[in-house]
């Protein structure tokens, strides 16, 4: 492992803290996506009928099931990013 100077473990500190807000973002955005899908596929499959209905309805369960498993894949990333961080706050106390 490389030895980094303190200055360089602030900077990768502050540089990790901003990628996991970006990430937080990105759940906020997938989460109002996965709501309009399961709107979508309720107004699509429960509410209309016919066929062409059907298939927005399709469509919008496909979306949810998507956001939905790209939700739990970032909330990982936050989560192991997030106990990265405190790891480097632990050498840069040390």
């Amino acid at each position: 492992m490389t030895t980094q100077t303190r200055a360089q473990q602030l900077k990768e500190i502050e540089f990790q803290t901003q990628m996991l807000n970006n990430l937080k973002k990105w759940i906020r955005n997938l989460i109002i996506l996965s709501s309009i899908g399961i709107i979508l596929a309720y107004w699509g499959l429960g509410v209309q009928s016919k066929m062409p209905f059907t298939v927005f309805g399709v469509a919008g369960v496909i979306i949810t099931i998507i956001s939905v498993i790209l939700c739990v894949v970032i909330g990982l990333g936050i989560k192991r990013g997030r106990a990265n961080v405190d790891k480097i706050l632990q050498l840069v106390k040390a």
